[in-house]
């Protein structure tokens, strides 16, 4: 019995939280579940910093990539304050890879400098924001933390305010292109982000103007039966949905829409409402999403 209660004794000691879930769990308690979800977001990266820094490259990014070198030069300053608030004394302490981080970030911190002078022509200007997003993307990765965007959406597209005829806020859009495709998707949703599905008769259309391209998309039902999204799930309730797609049924070219890199200025709109103008940018795949 004494070598018994040694061993557990040990046992306790090297594996505290497994033993206090086991402990719980016998005893008909419920907080082993919270216990390791608190664990977890102990260990989780938050890096408010890069976050923030990431949020504005990307738009700049954009912005740059339609050649609206105007409205990125207005981000300028805010994008350089921005990045000089990105010290070696804001990395958390539980970034997964200490060293590489600090490697990447003295890398992004020479962009971030470059920027920070005067007078900078236009070509040099645009391959400086160009150059930030593909480091902090290293860097965000090499910390350990998920790389996602400020304005993106559950479905991991990106969410923008949709508008009616005197300039209301009614509902929002979250767009999906897929950078291997060229396929698009856009759930609707009444009021603001995270709103009730705003579900239109099956029969609606969404027209999602290419301003500066000179192409016109629309974007309809997959079918008249289901509308399955990607999860395979029925999308229609009472003959209406809040789910639209494009290419629908019929074949129609959308490689035009390929590429990771892809961005263009675009306006969806339905009935009397509309997103206004604002750049498409694609959710692009990686390796560990196909496996």
């Amino acid at each position: 019995m004494q070598m018994t209660c040694n061993k557990l004794s040990l046992a306790l000691v090297q594996k505290p939280l497994t033993f206090l879930c086991i402990f719980l769990t016998v005893f008909g308690m419920s907080s082993c579940e919270r216990a390791v979800t608190e664990n977890e977001d102990e260990n989780k990266v938050s890096w408010p910093e890069i976050t923030h820094f990431d949020d504005l490259a990307f738009r700049a990014d954009g912005l740059v990539r339609v050649k609206d070198l105007s409205a990125a030069r207005a981000l300028l300053s805010e994008l350089v304050q921005s990045g000089l608030a990105l010290k070696a004394s804001t990395i958390p302490h539980n970034v997964a890879a200490p060293q590489e981080v600090e490697l990447i970030l003295g890398d992004l911190t020479n962009l971030v400098d470059a920027l920070h002078q005067d007078d900078l022509d236009d070509a040099t200007f645009e391959n400086l924001v160009l150059g930030l997003h593909p480091v902090i993307a290293k860097l965000i990765e090499a910390a350990g933390m998920p790389h996602v965007h400020a304005n993106e959406g559950p479905n991991s597209g990106f969410l923008f305010p949709v508008f009616d005829s005197a300039g209301k806020q009614v509902g929002a859009i979250e767009i999906k292109l897929h950078d291997d495709a060229g396929d698009l998707e856009v759930w609707l949703t009444r009021g603001g982000f995270g709103g009730d599905p705003w579900r239109l008769s099956i029969d609606s259309a969404l027209t999602l103007d290419f301003t500066d391209l000179d192409k016109k998309v629309t974007l309809a039902v997959r079918d008249r039966e289901r509308n399955e999204d990607e999860s395979g799930a029925s999308t229609i309730l009472e003959g209406k949905t809040d789910y639209f797609v494009f290419p629908g049924p019929r074949e129609v070219d959308a490689s035009w829409l390929m590429g990771a890199d892809f961005a263009a200025k675009v306006e969806l709109s339905f009935d009397e409402t509309t997103t206004g103008s604002f750049v498409l940018r694609p959710h692009v795949h990686r390796k560990d999403e196909d496996e």
